[in-house]
């Protein structure tokens, strides 16, 4: 009976927030130390080397697919892929549509198997053509190992997105991407600031973005939008440095592009309350269709506790938990977008 009621303590709402707050603090206490590494990103770990590669094929296609973008379209571009994880396959997947350089940037590093991805990274150069295998061979040893001095795949860590523009040059890529990564970014206005500086004019941002609580109260049985109840100064100090959700919703994404001046397409991914993505994504979700009464039963139960800025958003957009965003900017713009 003791281990039960403290089990009930450890996952109530208020366990929650006080668990939160710790790990906050000593991740950026890890982090300040110099350790970047951690879980986070490890997408790889448990999957089996068939299952790592169709997942970076996926995450291609899926840039290709919903973005418009063509194979044409990459050659001889530089990319910047934000928050690349444990494996670099879907930056090589870039490389060898074309690419002229991607390099990789990550505020933590994902721990990882060195003999899992080592395979991984044998089994995506088999079967390549002549020009693509001389590709492969700039970027990765005979062994499978990454080169660490190749020209055309970097990777770099300790560094979010915010401060990016402190070690590249505006105007230094073609196009931005990224999967499930800015919904983690504390400072959003100040990543969309920076990729705003980075990106060439006429140059793309494709952006996937998971807007759910990541299981922070939902895997205890509390309602999937708790997390939006909670004060913004007491979310703060659970969050801020440990990279957990922002909170920043379908909203705050429309009105950036807005503000950007970007030629945008926003498609939806998820639903609250739903597990299953919906493929293909749409750009509008219809009742009976997309999501129920039942979705519709869920946000009124949890929209008089929610905090101002989100209680007072309509169903269609509260109930939207993901979305895939492609956004170009403008061919003549300034460097600094005045908001």
């Amino acid at each position: 009976m003791l281990t039960n009621l403290r089990q009930r303590t450890r996952y109530s709402k208020l366990g929650i927030i006080f668990q939160q707050i710790y790990n906050n603090w000593r991740t950026k206490r890890r982090f300040n130390a110099g350790k970047f590494e951690g879980t986070s990103g490890s997408t790889h770990i448990n999957k089996s080397l068939q299952q790592s590669l169709n997942y970076i094929n996926q995450v291609f296609d899926d840039y290709l697919d919903y973005s418009g973008i063509t194979i044409n379209m990459l050659r001889d571009k530089r990319i910047l892929e934000i928050g690349p994880g444990d494996n670099l396959g879907v930056a090589i997947q870039f490389l060898l549509a074309g690419a002229k350089q991607v390099v990789c940037l990550d505020k933590f590093f994902s721990k990882r198997d060195s003999e899992q991805q080592r395979k991984i990274y044998q089994a995506l150069s088999e079967g390549l053509n002549e020009d693509e295998r001389c590709i492969a061979d700039e970027v990765l040893d005979s062994e499978g190992e990454l080169r660490s001095d190749s020209q055309k795949l970097s990777s770099i860590y300790g560094t979010g997105i915010e401060e990016a523009e402190k070690i590249f040059d505006p105007e230094s890529f073609d196009l931005i991407v990224s999967r499930a990564v800015l919904m983690y970014v504390y400072d959003p206005d100040a990543a969309f600031t920076v990729m705003h500086r980075l990106l060439k004019p006429g140059g793309y941002m494709i952006h996937k973005i998971d807007f759910r609580d990541h299981g922070m109260f939902s895997n205890h049985k509390h309602h999937p939008l708790t997390f939006l109840a909670i004060p913004s100064w007491v979310y703060r100090l659970m969050t801020r440095d440990s990279g957990k959700s922002n909170r920043r919703l379908i909203n705050y994404y429309r009105r950036k592009a807005s503000e950007l001046g970007y030629d945008t397409k926003i498609l939806i991914t998820h639903i609250v309350g739903e597990r299953d993505e919906i493929v293909p994504h749409k750009e509008l979700v219809r009742l009976g269709v997309d999501y129920t009464y039942a979705t519709i039963s869920l946000l009124n139960n949890i929209r008089p506790h929610l905090q101002p800025e989100f209680r007072d958003m309509s169903d269609e957009e509260l109930l939207v938990s993901g979305i895939f965003l492609t956004a170009r900017k403008p061919l003549f713009c300034n460097l600094v977008p005045s908001f």
